[in-house]
């Protein structure tokens, strides 16, 4: 699909903000409620008409509160309590129901909601709840899979940015559109542009540096959720180009990731077609395009180390897979898990791995990373790269 590769963890490595639609952010449409067959099929159709992916039901609906409802006492203790209940099963059920291979987990979810269903006795208030979910969802142990207590909601939006999410009808706020994620890891090995950089356009650092006679073009991308990413490699590459490049380096080093259409914009500066697909547990899979009209087809090189993870990795993996790049460095951390995130309507989130990014053809890169073309020590890559650039390879 960055930031924090779990929402609560601002220092582990994680995986991709990934929106279903390429012009979500400017639709307004209400989810659709659909199921079994017909969900997979519709999301598919959505997802290539660039339109919002169905709702997520869930089994168990909360009962509506009776119009002059006791507040206090016997009664309304017994509705707490089948509330916070309601509250424990519907979040259970979406890893149950929506992880991408329960098989791959560590441990057993039925025995892991087993084991937490027994302590909803000591759930007293909201914040009990919260600390029993935010704990029952470590167990998955996935790095990317969290629940998001209200108050820390804001926090994740300043490391995702406003990410729209799915409605669970029987516990969710209603909103629009719906977002799925690549988790996004902490910010990775910073580098120093290698003396490169001498120009910015928002994000982006570039410059030019030589290799014997020729000249090559280098930008820095750091990340790929801040805003302005896309739009200023793509303006760096424009510029690069008209002064007179006669190759590229998209250094991605250390970059933990970000948005899935951020990697599709990016992607589209160089190339274009068809170059991703999502492996859902739970759907048919989802294809993803370049997005942009390519700028230039000069030679590009691609800077890897193993801090790249999620949508960094989906990037320099694809525009390797399509012959556009030559990938240099080392293996990058295959860290691809897909996060759906679910916003309940108490103002909670669930942040669930229901699938990983994967090449339009191939096997995914969740668990071996992308190998590079050219292994050497990353803090070399680029040295090599210019030794590539001299030689005319």
């Amino acid at each position: 699909m960055e930031a924090a590769s779990r929402p609560q963890d601002a220092g582990r490595a994680g995986a991709v903000v990934v929106p279903l639609a390429v012009r979500a952010r400017h639709a307004l449409l209400a989810p659709l409620a659909v199921r079994g067959r017909a969900a997979a099929l519709a999301l598919l159709a959505a997802a290539l008409a660039a339109c919002c992916p169905p709702a997520v039901s869930s089994s168990a609906a909360a009962p509506p509160a009776a119009a002059g409802a006791p507040t206090r006492g016997a009664a309304s203790v017994k509705v707490q309590e089948r509330t916070y209940a309601q509250r424990f099963e519907s979040a259970w059920r979406l890893v149950d129901e929506r992880y991408w291979d329960l098989d791959r987990l560590g441990v057993d979810w039925v025995e892991v909601g087993e084991r937490y269903r027994a302590r909803l006795g000591e759930v007293e208030t909201d914040d009990d709840l919260y600390d029993l979910l935010e704990a029952m969802y470590r167990e998955i142990g996935d790095q990317h899979s969290v629940y998001v207590r209200p108050e820390r909601v804001d926090e994740v939006r300043r490391t995702y940015g406003d990410l729209p999410c799915l409605a669970l009808l029987d516990l969710e706020a209603s909103r629009p559109g719906a977002g799925l994620a690549l988790a996004l890891p902490a910010a990775g090995l910073a580098q120093a542009g290698d003396g490169v950089v001498t120009d910015r356009i928002g994000p982006i650092g570039f410059g030019v540096t030589a290799a014997g006679d020729r000249r090559v073009g280098y930008l820095r991308v750091r990340d790929l959720a801040s805003d302005g990413v896309a739009e200023g490699v793509r303006q760096a590459t424009a510029r690069l180009a008209r002064q007179g490049a006669d190759a590229l380096v998209l250094d991605l080093r250390g970059n933990p990731g970000g948005r899935l259409v951020t990697m599709m914009q990016v992607a589209g500066v160089f190339t274009s077609g068809f170059l991703w697909r999502a492996v859902l547990s739970w759907s048919l899979p989802i294809p993803y395009p370049a997005v942009g009209e390519p700028v230039t087809d000069l030679p590009l090189y691609v800077l890897v180390d193993r801090d790249v993870n999620s949508a960094a990795e989906g990037l320099a993996g694809a525009l390797q897979d399509a012959g556009r790049a030559t990938v240099v460095g080392e293996r990058t951390a295959g860290n691809v898990e897909a996060v759906l995130p679910f916003c309940l309507r108490d103002g909670s989130q669930a942040w669930i791995a229901t699938g990983v990014l994967a090449p339009l053809l191939g096997a995914t890169w969740e668990g071996r990373g992308v190998e590079p073309d050219v292994a050497v020590p990353p803090e070399t890559a680029l040295d090599a790269v210019l030794e590539l650039v001299r030689e005319g390879r």
